[in-house]
Order: C-alpha cells, then sequence, then structure tokens
C-alpha cells in the first residue's frame, strides 16, 4: 500500500517526536536556571563589592533592607515545580536586580 507521504507508523514518529520534545524542554530549563542563576551571582557580587558596614550610605542601606525583605517574604514551593512558582523566582530576581541598578 502506497501511503503518499503519510508516515507508515504515525505511533513511531509520535514516539520520536516527544523525545525532541523531552530534550527541548530540558535544555529550555538549563538554560532558564543558568541565567536566573548568573543574575544571582551579579546581585551577590554587587551587594559583597560594596558591603563596608560603616560606610553604607542611607539610599544603600535601605536598598539592603528593601531586598531582604523580599528575599525572606519570598513565597515558593519548589517541590511542587509549578510554573507559578517560576515566574515569582523572576520577579524576585528582577526586583532584587532593579535595587543594585544604581549602585
Amino acid at each position: 500500500m502506497n501511503n503518499d507521504g503519510i508516515e507508515a507508523s504515525p505511533v513511531k514518529a509520535v514516539i520520536e517526536e516527544l523525545q525532541e520534545l523531552r530534550a527541548e524542554v530540558r535544555q529550555a530549563a538549563d538554560t532558564y536556571t543558568a541565567r536566573l542563576d548568573s543574575e544571582i551571582e551579579r546581585i551577590r557580587a554587587a551587594v559583597e563589592g560594596g558591603s563596608n558596614p560603616g560606610r553604607l550610605s542611607s539610599s544603600r542601606l535601605r536598598d539592603l533592607r528593601d531586598m531582604l525583605t523580599l528575599l525572606r517574604r519570598r513565597e515558593i514551593k519548589a517541590d511542587k515545580g509549578r510554573r507559578k512558582d517560576l515566574k515569582r523566582l523572576e520577579s524576585v530576581v528582577g526586583d532584587l536586580g532593579m535595587l543594585i541598578e544604581n549602585w
């Protein structure tokens, strides 16, 4: 029987596509994680680099307190693996990054 371009085994084709999808999900998750991790490291380095406690300006001290509040009030349930937790994490990291922009 001639299938005229239709694959003989759609089951096999779907399985192959699903394997490719899994690889893409892993790659996207790894890239996303690496980007957030890099941003967190940049923030940490900025905080550490300007951390002479006796000589902190009042604005920097206020920024540090705001950062501490953001970090302590995050409500993440990482073990559930929900997209909204990823959004919250990204939001916290973004807010922290904005606080150090003018340092």
